[in-house]
C-alpha cells in the first residue's frame, strides 16, 4: 500500500461508516497529498470549547443547553467556516424545507441549512441541511415521546429524499453523522466523533476537508463532495464484490482443509457427506463468524469480559493469530491446530450457552451453532449428539483459521498503482442487507467431487474455470493453435497471454511449488508441467490442483439459472413502505389524505401475515420487522395516551395493575417489536435450503437482544417451491387442481381436515408463546415438530398428486386415472397402511422428478395451506401482503434450469399456455392466488411485464381480481447491474385513492403500467392498421444458415436461379442498418422437398447432408409435424411473404431495439422473427413510421419508453395503430426517403447501425451535417405526418430534452416535448377508439382481431384491407394545444380509400 492511501486509510479505519460512501481510489484522487492538517491555533480553540461542553453536558449545568448550541455554530463557523451568506436557520431557512408526515402528525424540519451564497447562480439554494440534537439523543435511537418511532439518522434520511437535498449533517455535539440520501437509492452514513478529533487529529482533518465551505463552494465541479459520492458508487460494488470474493476464498480455503483431514483419515471421515452438504457446512461456518463478528461489536455478546475474550471472542482470536504470525512467521501457524477447536467451542458456548462462576453466557439456540447439523466439523460420526459424543477436532492449522478471519475483517481493495489495501471492515456499522448480499452471491457456487485431476486456470474475472487435466491434453492433440482457442473460450484472456503461458519454463521453484500442490506426485507433476504457467495460485501461493477424489469449489449456475438476484435496500425500503401502508393505516386505500389516516391497532398491526415468495438472504423480510416494527411501537404509544397500559409480552392493557409491563425506553421497544414481527408476521419461502438458513441469519441479526436466545423462525421460513403445489386445501381434499366446492370432497379429505385444524392450534399456542430463554424455544420446536408431523402424510399425498399433474401433461384421462388410483392409496395410507405410505412416496418422487436435467436438485413443492395452514384457513383466508423480487428467467432459459414440465407447471397457475414470457410473470399471478381479499402486493418484475404476451397472462388477469396503485416501469437497476425493471404495487380490491406511476399522480394504473383516467379507452386491433409480421422462425434450425467461409456458400449463390438469401436478425440493423451482411440461408419457404430435389439439386444435397441429420425426432420433439417438413423452417411465413415481395420493398424495425426506428429493407431477401417486417402498401407509409406519431405509440403500447430496450409487439401496438386518412404529401415522402438514405451512408461511413446514428442525433454537442440534417427531417417528417391526419395546430418543436430515466452517459433525446408527445397519444387513442366504434356499426358484430403471433388476420378480415380501406375519423382538439388550423385544399392531398 502507498504512503497516501495508507494514509487515508487510516482515518477511514478510525470513523464509523454504513453503506456507500467515499472509496480509496476517489480519496487518492483528490489528495494526492494527503488531508491538509488544521490549523494548530484553530484546533486549541476547539480543544478548549470541547471540554467545555462536555463538562458541562456531564455536569447538567444550568448553561448546558446554551454551551450546546455555541459549541455546535463553533464547529459549524469556524472549523468549517461557514458564514452568514451560507449558513441559514430559524426563520431565515428557505422554503420547501418543511416535509409534513401527516400521518404520524409531525413535520421534518432541519436546524439549519447550508446554502449557495449570493452572487453564484443558484444562490439560497439548500446544499447540506443540518439536524442538531440534545446532547443525551443517541443519533440511531428512536426518538422519545416523538409520535414517529424513527431516531434522528432516519429523520434525516427521510428529510433529505423528500427535500431532494442528498446531503444531511446530524450531530448531537458529539457525533457528527453525514447523511448521503440520493433519491432512488441507497443513503449512507459516515460518523465522527469529536473526542477523537482530539485524540486522532486526521480525523478532524478529514472532517474539515469534506464538509469545509471550500469542498462546497471552492472547488471544480467534479470535486465537490457529491460528485465524488457519485465517483464512489461504481467502486463500492467493488467493495461488496471483494468481500464477497474473500468470503468465497474462504470458503474454498475452509472446505480443502477439509479435504485434507479426510485424506489424513483414509477418506473416512467424509465418505459420506455428499459434496453440497460439505459446502453448506464451510458456508455455515463463514456464517457463524460473520455472526459473532457483529454481536461482539454491537455489544450483544460478552466482548470486554477477560474470561470471553481469552477464550471464546473471535475479535481477538484474529488479533492473537497475527500477531503470532507476525512474530514468528505464517508457517509456524501450519503447524499448530488449537485455534480450530478454540472456534467449536465458541460455536458450542454460543448455542448452549455457559454457565460457570467465572463466565455466564445465555444460550441462542437456533440451527446456525447447532453442533448436531454438521457433526463432522467436529470430528464426529453422523447421528452422534454433541451432549453425549466427545468432539474429536480436525487437523485444521492456524493459518487457515486465521486465513478465514482476516477475510471477513481485513477488506483488501484496489489502491493508488494497482496495489492491494488492507482496511478493517467495521461490523457495528455494516449493513445486514449488504453482509445478506455476501452471502447470497455464495449460493452461486458448489463443492463437488472430482473424479479425475483437475486444475484451476487463472481467467478473466468471474471466468477461472476448472479443468481436467484429461480434458486439457484432449485439446492439446490438436495442436497449440486449438488449445489456445479452447482456453481463450474458457477463461476469457487473449491469445497472447495463453501462448506466453504456455512457453513459459518451469523453474527449480515452480516445479517444487507444484510437488507440494500434487501431494508429492511425481508422475503427476510431469503431467501438469506443460500448463503450469496457467494455473491460478490458491492463497497459500501453491498451484490450484485438485486430485482425483478430492472436493472442489467450483461456480455453479443454480442461483442464477433460477433467476435469483440480490435486491439493493433502496428498493426494499420503498416497495416495504408502499406495500403496507394500506394494510397499516386505514385511510390510504379508502382515498382519504395523509392527515386523516389512522393507525390500527398494535394488535392488528402484529396479526398481518407477510410473505416473501423467493426470500433469498431475507432483504425484504429485514426491512418489513424494521418499518412494521416501528409502527407497533406507534401503536403502543397511541394506546398508551389513551389510558391503556402495554404487558411486557406487547398486549394492550385496560389497567396496569397486576402486570409486567414494557419497558419505557424506545430503544428496547423496537428491538421488542422486532422480534414479535419476525416471530408473528415474517413468512418467508425460498428453494434453496441454504437461502432459508441465510435469511434466519439476516433476522437474527435484526432481532437479537443482548440476553435472550434467537428468535423462533423455522415455523415461518421454509424450503420449497412457491409456485409448484396446491394454494387452496381442496385442492388437496377433491384430488382437483379445479375444485368446486360442492361436496365432492374425497374419502379422506376429513381426515386430512382434522388434522390441519391439529396443526393449526398446535401453531397457535406456538406463536402465543413469549421466548425468555431457550427453554421456550426449544418448546417452540417441540410444538412446531408436532405440528410437521400431524402433517407429514398430507403432503406426501400432495406431493404425489402434483407429481401426477404434471406427468399428465394436460391428458386428462390419463390424469383421471392417476388420481383414482391415488386416492385409494391415500385412503389406506391415511387409515395407517404402511404399504401404501410407501407407494405414495415412491409416485411422488417419481412423477415429480422424472424430466428433470441431469445433475438437478429434485423438485420440492411448497404446500401453502399445509406450510402455513393458519394463514389459508382463516375467516379471510390468505396472506396479508407479498413483497419481494421473484426470480427473473426468461422463457428459453426453463427447460434448461427446471426440466421440459415447467411450461405445464406454469400452466397451472396460468390456467394457459405461458407463451414467451419471464417467469416472474408466473409469481405476480401466484402471489393473487396466495392474497385475502383486500390484501397487498409489491413485486419486482422484469421490465417486459408490461408488454405483448406477457400482459394477457400477468397483469391483464391481475387487474382483473383488483387494482394496481404503485408502479414503476422501465427502471434501471440501482446500481451497476444493467437490467430495467418494474415494480407493481397491487391491492387485491378498490383502490379509491390517487395512484403513483412512474412519481405521476393519476385516477388508475392500466396493465401497462401506464398512467390512466378512471374511464380510459384500451387501443383494440383495428382492421386497417398496417399490415405486418415478424420474421420466420427458424427454432433448432442453425444447420440451414451458412457464412461465405462455407464450403457449400460458392455452390449455392451460383446455382441457377439459387435459393440462397442474405439471413437477417435485428442485430444486422441495429448495429449495421444492412450493410454488412454475415450469415445467408436458403429460401425454402413452403415448397416441396420433391420440387427442390427437381429444380436445386446442389439445394437438396446440402439440406439432405448438412440439416437433414440434426432434424430429428427428439431434436424436434416439441415442434408437432415438423419432422415431416424437415427441410423447411417451422414457421415459414410463405405467404404472408409472398404478399410483401409484391414490392420491392418493405419498412423493418428490429424486435429488440433501443430505439423504435425503422429502414426500407429488400423484400428478397430472409428475415428471421426478431424483424418487424411492415408492408410498404403505400407511398407514404415509411413516412408515417418514421413519424413520431408512430414511434410514441410503439413505446407506449410495447411496455418500454426512452431509456428502456424495447420489444415491439404487432398484436398491442401496430394491429392497434390508427394510421391517417389522408396521403402524406410528397415533402413528407421525399423527406421520409432522404432519411433513410442518409441513415444508410452514415452507418457504412462509420461503421454503425441504426442504434449508434440516434445515439448520435441525441447528443448535443454532435455537429456532423448529416446529423443536423437528419434531425431537421424528422421535424419535417413529423410535420407532414400530423397535417395528414389533420392536426396541424400541433406545434412541431423539436429540442434536446432530459428523459426520465436517463443517466450520466446516456441523459438526451432530440425529441418533441413530453405534453405534446401525450397530446399525440391522447388523439391516436381516441381515433383508435372512434374508428372501433365505427367498424362496430358497420358491421354489428365488432371488429376482427388479429393474430399477432402468426402474422394472420382472423377470419372475417380480409386479407386486402391491410392499411388501404380507412374510414373517415378525427380526433378532438385538446386544450394544450393551438387552435385547429384551416383544412388545406382537397385537391391537394389524397384520401386512401
Amino acid at each position: 500500500m502507498s504512503g497516501i492511501a495508507r494514509h487515508h486509510s487510516e482515518w477511514l479505519s478510525l470513523i464509523e461508516v454504513s453503506g456507500p460512501f467515499l472509496t480509496l481510489p476517489v480519496l487518492v484522487r483528490v489528495f494526492p497529498q494527503g488531508l491538509p492538517k488544521v490549523d494548530g491555533k484553530k484546533l486549541g480553540r476547539l480543544r478548549a470549547a470541547y471540554e467545555e461542553w462536555a463538562n458541562a453536558q456531564d455536569a447538567k449545568a444550568p448553561d448546558a443547553s446554551t454551551l450546546h448550541a455555541t459549541w455546535v455554530q463553533l464547529v459549524l463557523g469556524e472549523l468549517l467556516e461557514f458564514d452568514d451568506q451560507t449558513l441559514r436557520s430559524g426563520d431565515g431557512l428557505p422554503s420547501g424545507l418543511d416535509v409534513p408526515l401527516a400521518e404520524h402528525h409531525e413535520t421534518l424540519r432541519p436546524s439549519i441549512a447550508i446554502v449557495e451564497p449570493s452572487g453564484r447562480t443558484k444562490a439560497g439554494m439548500p446544499r447540506l441541511l443540518v439536524a442538531v440534537w440534545p446532547s443525551n439523543q443517541d443519533l440511531e435511537s428512536a426518538v422519545p415521546a416523538a409520535r414517529w418511532a424513527a431516531s434522528p439518522l432516519e429523520r434525516m434520511t427521510q428529510l433529505c429524499r423528500s427535500t431532494g437535498v442528498r446531503l444531511g449533517l446530524v450531530t448531537n455535539g458529539e457525533r457528527w453523522t453525514v447523511v448521503d440520501a440520493p433519491v432512488g437509492q441507497t443513503a449512507g452514513y459516515a460518523s465522527w466523533y469529536a473526542g477523537l478529533w482530539l485524540q486522532e487529529p486526521i480525523t478532524l482533518a478529514a472532517f474539515d476537508a469534506l464538509l469545509g465551505v471550500r469542498r462546497f463552494f471552492a472547488v471544480a465541479d467534479t470535486d465537490t463532495i457529491e460528485a465524488l459520492l457519485d465517483e464512489s458508487v461504481a467502486f463500492q460494488q467493488e467493495v461488496t464484490d471483494q468481500l464477497g470474493y474473500q468470503v468465497r476464498r474462504a470458503v474454498e480455503v475452509l472446505v480443502q482443509a477439509l479435504d485434507r483431514a479426510d485424506l489424513d483419515r483414509k477418506r473416512e471421515l467424509l465418505h459420506d457427506v455428499p459434496p453440497a452438504r460439505l459446502y453448506d457446512a464451510a458456508l455455515t461456518v463463514m456464517m457463524r463468524l460473520v455472526f459473532l463478528f457483529c454481536a461482539e461489536e454491537r455489544g450483544l455478546l460478552l466482548l470486554g469480559d477477560e474470561t470471553y475474550d481469552a477464550n471464546y471472542a473471535v475479535s481477538t482470536l484474529r488479533a492473537l493469530l497475527r500477531e503470532e504470525a507476525d512474530r514468528v512467521g505464517v508457517e509456524v501457524l501450519e503447524r499448530r491446530q488449537d485455534a480450530w477447536a478454540r472456534l467449536l467451542a465458541t460455536f458450542r458456548a454460543v448455542h448452549g450457552g455457559v454457565v460457570h462462576e467465572a463466565l455466564r453466557l445465555p444460550a441462542l439456540g437456533g440451527s446456525l451453532f447447532d453442533p448436531d447439523r454438521f457433526p463432522f466439523l467436529e470430528g464426529r460420526a453422523a447421528e452422534t449428539s454433541w451432549l453425549a459424543t466427545p468432539a474429536s477436532p480436525l487437523p485444521i492449522d492456524n493459518r487457515t483459521v486465521l486465513h478465514l478471519l482476516e477475510a471477513l475483517q481485513l477488506l483488501r481493495t484496489r489502491g493508488d498503482g494497482g496495489t492491494s489495501e488492507a482496511r478493517k471492515l467495521s461490523y457495528r456499522a455494516l449493513d445486514i442487507e449488504q453482509i445478506g448480499h455476501v452471502y447470497e452471491g455464495l449460493l452461486d457456487h458448489v463443492a463437488v467431487r472430482v473424479d479425475t485431476d483437475t486444475l484451476g486456470l487463472l481467467g478473466t474475472k468471474d471466468k477461472e474455470p476448472e479443468l481436467s487435466l484429461d480434458e486439457l491434453n484432449r485439446e492439446r492433440r490438436h495442436g497449440t493453435d486449438g488449445l489456445i482457442g479452447f482456453l481463450k473460450e474458457r477463461t476469457g484472456r487473449s491469445n497472447s497471454a495463453l501462448r506466453n503461458d504456455l512457453d513459459a519454463e518451469l523453474d527449480e521453484v515452480g516445479e517444487q511449488r507444484l510437488l507440494v500442490a500434487s501431494g508429492n506426485d511425481k508422475t503427476l507433476v510431469k503431467h501438469i508441467a506443460p500448463y503450469h504457467a496457467l494455473i491460478r495460485k490458491d492463497v497459500w501461493g501453491y498451484p490450484q490442483i485438485y486430485r482425483a477424489g478430492s472436493f472442489m469449489v467450483t461456480g455453479g449456475p443454480e442461483r442464477r439459472q433460477t433467476g435469483t438476484h440480490y435486491t439493493p435496500k433502496s428498493l426494499t425500503e420503498q416497495i416495504v413502505t408502499e406495500t403496507l401502508e394500506p394494510l397499516v393505516y386505514v385511510g390510504p386505500a379508502e382515498g382519504n389524505p395523509r392527515d386523516a389516516w389512522k393507525l390500527r391497532s398494535a394488535a392488528e398491526l402484529l396479526d398481518l401475515k407477510i410473505c416473501d415468495m423467493a426470500m433469498g438472504s431475507g432483504a425484504f423480510l429485514v426491512q418489513v420487522c424494521r418499518w412494521l416494527a416501528e409502527r407497533v411501537v406507534e401503536a403502543w404509544e397511541e394506546a398508551e395516551r389513551q389510558g391503556a397500559a402495554i404487558s411486557a409480552d406487547g398486549e394492550v392493557l385496560k389497567k396496569a395493575a397486576g402486570h409486567d409491563l414494557l419497558p419505557p425506553d424506545r430503544e428496547e421497544r423496537l428491538s421488542f417489536a422486532r422480534r414479535l414481527v419476525a416471530e408473528r408476521c415474517a413468512y418467508g419461502v425460498d428453494i434453496n435450503p441454504m437461502a432459508v438458513e441465510l435469511a434466519k441469519l439476516s433476522l437474527w441479526l435484526v432481532t437479537l437482544a443482548k440476553g435472550r436466545p434467537f428468535g423462533f423462525l423455522d415455523h415461518n421460513l421454509r424450503c420449497g417451491d412457491s409456485i409448484l403445489g396446491i394454494h387452496r386445501l381442496e385442492q388437496l381434499t377433491e384430488l382437483s387442481m379445479a375444485p368446486s366446492g360442492k361436496g365432492q370432497r374425497r374419502l379422506f379429505g376429513q381426515n386430512i381436515e382434522e388434522a390441519v385444524h391439529d396443526a393449526i392450534d398446535l401453531r397457535q399456542r406456538l406463536r402465543e408463546m413469549p421466548i425468555r430463554d431457550i427453554h421456550d424455544v426449544e418448546a417452540m420446536a417441540r410444538l412446531d415438530a408436532d405440528a410437521r408431523q400431524r402433517l407429514e402424510i398430507p403432503e406426501h399425498i400432495a406431493d404425489a398428486f402434483l407429481g401426477e399433474v404434471l406427468a399428465s401433461g394436460g391428458n386428462e384421462n390419463a390424469l383421471g386415472n392417476a388420481v383414482a388410483s391415488l386416492a385409494i392409496q391415500a385412503e389406506r395410507a391415511i387409515a395407517g397402511d404402511r404399504d401404501s405410505y410407501a407407494t405414495i412416496l415412491r409416485r411422488a418422487d417419481d412423477a415429480l422428478n422424472v424430466d428433470l436435467p441431469s445433475g438437478k436438485p429434485g423438485r420440492h413443492p411448497l404446500h401453502w395451506p399445509l406450510e402455513f395452514p393458519e394463514v389459508f384457513l382463516r375467516q379471510r383466508p390468505g396472506f396479508d401482503a407479498l413483497v419481494g423480487n421473484p426470480p427473473f428467467l426468461g422463457n428459453r432459459l426453463w427447460k434448461g434450469s427446471f426440466g421440459d414440465r415447467l411450461q405445464w407447471q406454469c400452466q397451472m397457475i396460468l390456467g394457459k399456455s405461458p407463451g414467451k414470457i419471464d417467469l416472474s410473470v408466473v409469481f405476480h399471478r401466484r402471489a393473487v392466488d396466495l392474497l385475502r381479499a383486500d390484501g397487498c402486493y409489491g413485486l419486482l418484475a422484469t421490465s417486459n411485464i408490461a408488454e405483448g404476451s406477457a400482459i394477457e397472462v400477468g397483469l391483464g388477469v391481475v387487474v382483473q381480481n383488483g387494482d394496481i396503485y404503485f408502479a414503476m416501469k422501465g427502471m434501471p437497476w440501482p446500481g451497476t447491474a444493467a437490467v430495467v425493471v418494474a415494480v407493481v404495487g397491487f391491492i387485491k380490491g378498490r383502490w379509491q385513492g390517487e395512484c403513483d406511476a412512474d412519481g405521476r399522480k393519476c385516477a388508475r394504473i392500466g396493465p401497462r403500467l401506464d398512467p390512466e383516467d378512471s374511464d380510459a379507452w384500451v387501443p383494440q386491433v383495428l382492421p386497417d392498421a398496417p399490415f405486418a409480421f415478424e420474421g420466420v422462425n427458424n427454432s433448432k434450425g442453425l444447420a440451414f444458415v451458412v457464412t461465405p467461409e462455407s464450403p457449400w456458400f460458392a455452390r449455392l449463390k451460383n446455382e441457377p436461379k439459387s435459393l440462397l438469401r442474405p439471413y437477417i436478425t435485428g442485430d444486422d440493423i441495429t448495429s449495421s442498418a444492412l450493410n454488412r451482411i454475415g450469415r445467408w440461408a436458403l429460401d425454402i419457404g413452403d415448397r416441396s422437398l420433391d420440387e427442390i430435389a427437381r429444380r436445386w439439386p446442389v439445394a437438396h444435397q446440402f439440406l439432405d447432408k448438412e440439416v437433414r441429420p440434426t432434424r430429428t425426432v427428439a431434436a424436434l420433439r416439441s415442434y408437432k409435424g415438423l419432422i415431416d417438413r424437415w427441410w423447411q423452417f417451422w414457421n415459414h411465413r410463405a405467404e404472408l411473404m409472398r404478399r410483401i415481395r409484391k414490392q420491392e420493398s418493405f419498412i423493418a424495425f428490429s424486435k429488440v431495439t433501443k430505439y423504435p426506428i425503422c429502414m426500407l429493407a429488400d423484400s428478397e431477401w430472409l428475415y428471421t422473427n426478431q424483424v418487424l417486417l411492415i408492408a410498404n402498401e403505400r407511398a407514404d407509409m415509411l413516412s408515417i413510421c418514421l413519424s413520431t406519431t408512430f414511434r410514441s405509440w410503439l413505446e407506449r403500447f410495447c411496455g418500454g419508453g426512452l431509456g428502456a430496450t424495447l420489444r415491439l409487439s404487432i398484436s398491442e401496438s401496430v394491429a392497434k395503430f390508427p394510421v391517417p386518412r389522408d396521403e402524406v404529401l410528397s415533402a413528407g415522402v421525399a423527406a421520409a426517403k432522404r432519411f433513410n438514405d442518409l441513415v444508410v451512408a452514415y452507418s457504412a461511413e462509420h461503421g454503425c447501425g441504426l442504434t449508434e446514428v440516434l445515439n448520435v442525433i441525441n447528443t448535443p454537442n454532435v455537429g456532423d451535417d448529416s446529423i443536423v440534417e437528419l434531425r431537421r427531417l424528422m421535424a419535417t417528417i413529423d410535420t407532414e405526418v400530423l397535417a395528414a391526419y389533420g392536426w396541424d395546430a400541433i406545434e412541431i418543436a423539436y429540442d434536446f430534452r432530459e428523459f426520465n430515466g436517463s443517466s450520466v452517459n446516456d441523459r438526451w433525446r432530440w425529441a418533441l416535448s413530453d405534453e405534446v408527445t401525450a397530446e399525440l397519444l391522447l388523439r391516436l387513442t381516441t381515433l383508435n377508439r372512434e374508428r372501433v366504434q365505427e367498424c362496430s356499426s358497420a358491421d354489428g358484430a365488432g371488429i376482427a382481431v388479429a393474430n399477432s403471433q402468426r402474422g394472420r388476420r382472423a377470419k372475417g378480415a380480409a386479407a386486402g384491407q391491410g392499411a388501404l380501406a380507412l374510414v373517415d375519423g378525427s380526433a378532438p382538439t385538446s386544450s394544450k394545444t393551438k387552435a385547429a388550423a384551416p383544412t388545406k385544399k382537397a385537391s391537394s392531398r389524397r384520401t386512401i380509400r
